[in-house]
Formats: structure tokens, sequence, C-alpha cells
């Protein structure tokens, strides 16, 4: 039996612990009551962000069409493994675990994830792209595991022609680091962007613009339930000056051969054919490429992701002869009625010049027509070679053809400044040097672009067009074209006495020079054929034994037809030796196709009505009959 004291105290400690009890329960009662009438909506916003996923809906660029309407490039659907930025993994042994089950380099993901981390925002790591039936089986094993795995569905390129038209159309790739920093603002990570060709140029015009869908999921990252969806915008669908059907046709015509060719309409500067050989499928760039791959594009000695057209630099041999006799007729020392001997060869500067044929006493236009050296040598031997690089100046040799592909290449012609800079351990011109450059070897270099509109100005009696690829966009919410304006030309100045001259000449090599044999019945052609050296070689005997790779280039430039000239062409084939045989049956081919084949499907005018492609594709699909 407890005695008084002992009984005391124990009621003492129930007390004690009554009170300590109560403190508990209202310190729990107005905790909650703060959770619940203070901090309810903080909690509600926690919880909700714990719950509730913001997803980013990719939107698809635009697709791309030729003038006619016909389709280049395409979207379809697409499901590729990807993680959301907001639960990028922080366990590196369990990125470590993840990269080695999808095969990739856990360095490269772990960069990848921490970048993904710095950068912020609401953006998607897309680990497999593209995933078949095995592949998204195997997605949802992986899933199982790795809970902040997610399968998402996404737009994906497709090159309807495979390498029809690579360089021209270009290709797509995820936004790199250097384009990330250079344009934050602009760009996300993750985002797919134009990497080459008219993708690049005109990625800002074909990108759309992403959506985006808030959603509940369970524990496991389920989707359970959706709070809100804002819908992606797509790009605008374009139109290119291209024609798929000439376009077809300049890659056959190239066969095996490396070079490139491009041919523009003269009526705005429009281009309807740009092929650059050997070319490439841009589709082969929508996965990660194998080593092999990356081998047969990226560190091909042959280079085919060059564009040639644009990039590629070749001494322009022959077809420069134009402007050394543009040159020399506006300086007052050449005369159309200016004869010279050719025997053949002749001495110029202690050294033996030849010349391919013994042509006699010839006249400028006798001498572009069988493209007679020693006459250019006569003409180097009383010009200089400044001159020569001013009127390259003037006639918009040395400048960007302007034309909406990146990195175009600027053409080079040489000049005594150019000298000093670009060669300093031995800056000083030597006229002997002048005999080459008249004759378009030594130290001159032109884009096949730039030779074109250098010819497009002959057949525009002096006008420098801005060649493009552009034509019109599509109009989403109106649906009507809107029609791009093209540039326009720039007037030179030329002589129209002096254009007459040349004109002539240029006719004439086609009629019964250097390319009678590319002579199409019914249809007047001017030009001038090119053999540009790769090599030196000591005769004939001794080039008929060299490699094919130090062969000649063969080069072709002209328009036509020569009354009111609609197109120009220039061609370059590598290593394919003489232009008459080799360059010029190729703008033969094209000619024919144009003037001939496609007379039944005559383009629209520049300016007029663009085909609504979208209204044949429902034309199509209802059974109706569409004219090719």
């Amino acid at each position: 039996m407890l005695d008084g004291r002992t009984r005391t105290l124990i009621q003492k400690r129930i007390e004690a612990l009554k009170f300590f009890v109560w403190i508990g329960i209202v310190g729990l009662l107005v905790a909650y009551g703060w959770v619940q009438l203070v901090k309810r909506r903080e909690m509600q916003e926690l919880a909700l962000r714990q719950a509730v996923k913001n997803r980013t809906t990719p939107a698809s660029r635009g697709i791309i069409f030729d003038r006619s309407g016909q389709k280049l490039v395409d979207n379809r659907r697409a499901l590729h493994l990807v993680i959301q930025a907001e639960e990028l993994p922080g366990d590196s042994r369990q990125v470590q675990d993840l990269a080695r089950m999808i095969q990739r380099d856990p360095d490269d993901l772990k960069r990848r994830i921490a970048l993904s981390r710095q950068v912020g925002g609401n953006h998607l790591v897309v680990l497999q792209e593209n995933l078949d039936d095995a592949g998204l089986a195997q997605a949802e094993l992986l899933r199982a595991r790795f809970p902040f795995l997610s399968v998402q569905v996404a737009p994906r390129r497709s090159y309807l022609g495979e390498d029809l038209a690579g360089h021209a159309l270009g290709y797509v790739g995820e936004v790199d680091e250097k384009l990330l920093e250079k344009e934050p603002a602009r760009y996300h990570l993750g985002e797919i962007v134009g990497k080459g060709g008219f993708e690049a140029s005109r990625n800002n015009d074909i990108r759309g613009v992403d959506g985006q869908r808030r959603i509940l999921v369970d524990h496991l990252g389920r989707e359970m339930a959706l709070y809100g969806v804002k819908d992606p915008v797509p790009g605008r669908s374009v139109y290119l000056t291209l024609d798929a059907g000439l376009q077809q046709v300049l890659k056959e015509a190239f066969g095996p051969e490396n070079g490139a060719g491009v041919v523009i309409d003269l009526r705005d500067g429009g281009i309807l054919a740009l092929y650059s050989s050997p070319s490439y499928d841009p589709n082969i760039f929508l996965n990660r490429l194998s080593q092999e791959m990356v081998q047969r594009y990226l560190r091909n000695p042959v280079n085919p992701m060059l564009n040639r057209v644009t990039q590629g630099l070749y001494a322009p041999g022959s077809t420069f002869k134009l402007l050394t006799a543009l040159a020399a007729m506006e300086k007052g020392i050449l005369k159309p009625e200016t004869v010279f001997y050719c025997g053949g060869h002749k001495m110029f500067y202690n050294r033996d010049y030849r010349c391919d044929g013994a042509h006699g006493s010839v006249n400028l236009i006798q001498a572009i027509a069988h493209s007679c050296d020693i006459y250019f040598y006569e003409l180097g031997m009383r010009l200089d070679v400044d001159d020569i690089n001013a009127a390259a100046k003037k006639y918009g040799i040395l400048e960007k053809t302007g034309v909406d592909l990146p990195h175009e290449a600027v053409s080079r012609v040489p000049s005594r400044a150019w000298a000093k800079i670009f060669r300093p351990k031995e800056p000083k011109w030597y006229a002997g040097e002048t005999i080459s450059v008249v004759i378009g070897q030594a130290q001159n270099a032109l884009t096949p672009i730039a030779l074109a509109r250098f010819y497009g100005m002959f057949a525009t009696r002096g006008k420098l067009i801005t060649p493009h690829l552009l034509y019109g966009f599509r109009n989403e919410q109106s649906g009507q074209m809107d029609l791009f304006q093209s540039p326009a030309p720039r007037e030179t100045g030329l002589d129209p006495k002096i254009w007459s001259v040349l004109d002539e000449g240029l006719a004439q090599v086609v009629e019964i020079g250097t390319a009678k044999a590319s002579k199409i019945p019914g249809l007047a052609m001017a030009g001038k054929t090119g053999t540009s050296q790769v090599t030196t070689f000591v005769d004939k005997a001794h080039y008929a034994k060299l490699e094919k790779k130090f062969k000649d280039n063969a080069l072709f430039a002209g328009y036509a037809p020569r009354e009111n000239p609609q197109i120009v062409f220039a061609v370059v084939a590598e290593n394919a030796g003489f232009g008459a045989s080799s360059a010029a049956p190729i703008a033969k081919k094209l000619c024919e196709y144009w003037f001939v084949n496609r007379l039944k499907n005559p383009l629209p005018p520049p300016g007029g009505k663009l085909p609504d492609a979208f209204k044949l594709e429902a034309r199509k699909e209802e059974g109706e009959g569409v004219a090719p």
C-alpha cells in the first residue's frame, strides 16, 4: 500500500503528463490549423508539383514541297525513350547502369544530364529514338527499373527523295551546345533544328512552337489524368523553286562522276536544280551514326557532305575566257575583229605554251567558239592581272551570290594585292603568271553557282541575279500562298556592243565550236566549255597514263534559249576529262528535259499563284485524276 508521499508524487506526475499531452494536442491543432488555413495553398501547390507534371509536346517542322507541289520532306510519327527535365536522376550509379542497358557511353549520358540541369527549363533528354516494337518492349522493362523514364510521341523528319537533293534540303539534328550558348533565349536543349542546307538557312521559318500537357501521375510516373493542354504550333510549310523532275535528270546525268551542277531560272533567280555529287541521304542523320557511317560520310576524303555547288572552288578553265575578253574589250586593247595567229604553240616569256589545235588566224568570236588558248595568251601579254580582277569584281564574281544556303564560299581571282596578303613569302606578281590566269588556271577558283551567275549576267544583258531556293509559304490560317519576293537584279552597266559580240561567240561554241556535239535540234543554246588541269603533264601520252584523280576537271556554263533566255546553268565534272565530252552532255540532257520533255507541264510564272499541294493530296486521296 502506497504511503501519502508516494501517492502525491504519482499524482503530480500524472498531472504533468496530462499537461504535456494537452500541450501536444494544442500544438497539433495549431500546426494543423496553420497548415490548413495559412499554408494551405502552398502545400497544395507542393502536392501538385509532386503529382502533376508538365510534358512538352514537340511541334512538327514545316513540310517542304518542290515548285509544282511534289512533296520532298514530310513528317511521320515516332516514339522516343526520354527523361523529362524535372525527373533527371541524381544517383551516379543509377545513371551508369542505365547507360549500360541502353548501350550508351556512361560519361556522355552523365554529361547530358549535367547540362540539362545547368540550362534548366522544361525539356526532354532523348535516350533512344524511333523505337520499333522490340524497342518499345525494352522501354517498358526499363521503366519498371527506372521510373523516371517515359516514352514520348514526337514528329520525325522523312526525306522522300533520299539522296535526290540532300545538299539543297540539308538535314536536321539535336541542337548543339554552341548554338545553345550563342542564342539561349531562342533554343532549348533537345530541340530539333536544321543542321545543313535549306533546313538550316530557313530553320526559324520551318520550326514550330512546342506545346505542353499537364498531367496527373501516380507514384510510378504513370499518367492518371489530364489537367490541361496547349497544342503545338507546326512550322510553316514551304515551297522551293526546285523542280523535282529536273533535279532527277541532273542526278542521273552525273552517274558515278563527282562534281556539281546548278540550273537557275533567269526570270527571278529561282534555283530549278542543284546537285552535288556524291550526294547523301538526309535520313541517315535522323539516328545516331554508327562508326561505319561516320567514316563513310564525315571522314571520307571525297567529302560527300560538301555542297560543291556553293562551297566547291574550281579552276574555271576556258569558261573564264569570257571574263578575259570582257576585261580586254573594256580596257580598249581588244576589238571583235582583232586577229591573232595560232600555230598550235607559241613562246611567251621564254616558255613554250600549247593549244589544243592549230587554229590559224582567228578573231575573237572564232577564238571563243574553238577555245583557242594562244589567242587568249596574246591577251594575257597585254592585260594586267589587276584589270582582270577589277572586271571580276565589277561583274559579281568576287562576291557571294547571296543564295539562301549556309556557308557559301567566295570565289577567287588573283591580283597584286592578293599576292601580298596570301603569299607573303613571294608577294611579287610576275607578268608570266597572268598568262595562266587569262585561261582560267593558276590561282583562279570559282564556285559553280558563281560561274552560273556570271553567265546569267550575259543571258540578261548585264544583270546580276540573286539565286534562291525559297519560292513561297503556305499561310496556315488563311490557306493562301505567301510568295517570296526575290531581290531585284543589279545592273552592271555592260556595254550592249560588247555583249552582242560575246553572245555571238557563246552561240558559235554550240553551233560549230567545241560543244557542237551537244547541240539540240530546234534549240539555240549559248555556252562555253572548259577544261582545267588538276596536275601538270608532259604530253597527251603522259596524260593518258595518269590516275583518274589527276585527270582534268570538265566544265560547261551557258544559257538557253539564246533568244529570250529562260535558264542559265553551270556543270563541273571532277576528273572527267574535257568539258566538251563530259560536262556539255550533262547540260544537253538538262536542256532536253526542260525545253522538250517538259513542255506539257509549263511552269507558273514568277509571282503567280502557287499550286496548293494540300488540295492536290486531298484530291489524290479521293481518287481524282491529278496531272503530274
